[in-house]
């Protein structure tokens, strides 16, 4: 038996030597009384099964009265909190934006959809087949004339 199949063992069966199946404890009791690195190998894990023992004998004692203070401490009221200069966040955190969360990001999609089509969308002034359909043969003078619709003011 090699050293790494060894300590694979001693990971799969235990540190105890006497719960493992008799044809692999006479060749780790071999290896241990003849190897140094199996002998520290196997102190190493009793001293692991050791510890793990003496963690679940203990009482949790000190575990339950860390959690009863912590849960005392939950239940009082907060002592008051200092007033910042800034306290329109504080203001904000109590208007309740929901229903108008739809709405804004609506406006939010047209406004960037716009902004693109505007930057990369089809450019119709500078092509001049476009420019000759859009011109109308006669000319109409009276539109120059008329008052502007939304201030009302006339030329």
């Amino acid at each position: 038996m090699k050293l790494a199949e060894f300590q694979h063992l001693l990971d799969a069966h235990g540190a105890h030597l006497s719960a493992w199946p008799d044809e692999l404890r006479a060749a780790a009791e071999h290896l241990v009384a003849t190897e140094p690195a199996a002998q520290t190998c196997l102190q190493e894990a009793l001293r692991i099964d050791r510890l793990i023992v003496r963690g679940i004998s203990t009482k949790a004692k000190p575990a339950d009265a860390s959690a009863a203070r912590v849960l005392a401490a939950l239940g009082r009221e907060l002592p008051p909190q200092r007033r910042s200069v800034l306290s329109w966040p504080a203001a904000l955190l109590a208007f309740d934006f929901a229903p108008a969360r739809l709405r804004i990001a609506a406006l939010g999609a047209v406004a960037c959809l716009g902004m693109i089509l505007g930057l990369f969308g089809p450019d119709i002034a500078g092509d001049a087949r476009f420019a000759v359909a859009l011109a109308s043969p006669e000319t109409n003078l009276a539109v120059m004339f008329e008052p502007e619709p939304l201030t009302g003011v006339t030329p």
